[in-house]
C-alpha cells in the first residue's frame, strides 16, 4: 500500500524478536501426580512431620524439611518405587535432610541427646516409639524395616542408656 500525501500511517510497534506476548489471562498449570505417590504422601507426611517437630526445634524448618524430602521422592518417584522398599528410601532422605539442619540450626533438647548417646537407628526407634507413641509395626512401617529390628533395636537403646545413666563420663 502506498504512502498518499496527507494521509495518516498508523503506527504499529514494531515487534522485537525477544519479546514474549502474555497471554490476556495466564492459564493455570495442572500438574497431575502419579496417584501411588499422592497415596504416599497421604500415608506418612503426617508421621514424618510430628517426626521432624520431634527432632528440629523449628516448626517452620519441620514443614520445610518434609516438603523438600516429599519433593525430592516426588521427583525421583521411578526410582523410589523400584527400590526394595521405597518408604525406606523415603525415611533415608528425610533422614538426611534433617541431619543437614540440625548440624546448622538448634535441635530439640532432649533429643540431640539421645542422638548423641545412641547409633543413628537406635534414636530414631527410641524418638518414635516414646516420643511419637507408635507401636512397633507403625515404626518399622514408617522407616521401611521390619517389625522385628524395631523392637530388637528398641531393646538395645533401653540397654545403652542405662549402662549411660550408670556410667556417666566424667
Amino acid at each position: 500500500m502506498a504512502n498518499l500525501p496527507g494521509q495518516r500511517r498508523k503506527h504499529r510497534p514494531r515487534p522485537s524478536r525477544y519479546a514474549v506476548e502474555l497471554p490476556a489471562r495466564p492459564s493455570g498449570l495442572v500438574i497431575s501426580l502419579p496417584a501411588d505417590y499422592t497415596a504416599f504422601c497421604m500415608l506418612y507426611q503426617d508421621r514424618y512431620l510430628r517426626y521432624t517437630r520431634v527432632r528440629v526445634a523449628d516448626p517452620g524448618l519441620s514443614r520445610t524439611l518434609v516438603e523438600a524430602a516429599l519433593g525430592s521422592v516426588a521427583t525421583n518417584w521411578a526410582t523410589v518405587l523400584a527400590s526394595h522398599c521405597p518408604a525406606a528410601e523415603a525415611w533415608n532422605i528425610l533422614g538426611s535432610l534433617i541431619a543437614q539442619a540440625v548440624r546448622g540450626h538448634a535441635a530439640t533438647e532432649s533429643c540431640s541427646t539421645v542422638y548423641r548417646v545412641l547409633p543413628l537407628l537406635q534414636a530414631d526407634v527410641v524418638i518414635l516409639r516414646h516420643r511419637l507413641s507408635l507401636s512397633d509395626q507403625q515404626a518399622a512401617d514408617l522407616m521401611g524395616v521390619e517389625e522385628p529390628l524395631v523392637a530388637s533395636q528398641l531393646r538395645m537403646a533401653h540397654r545403652n542408656m542405662s549402662r549411660q545413666l550408670a556410667n556417666p563420663l566424667p
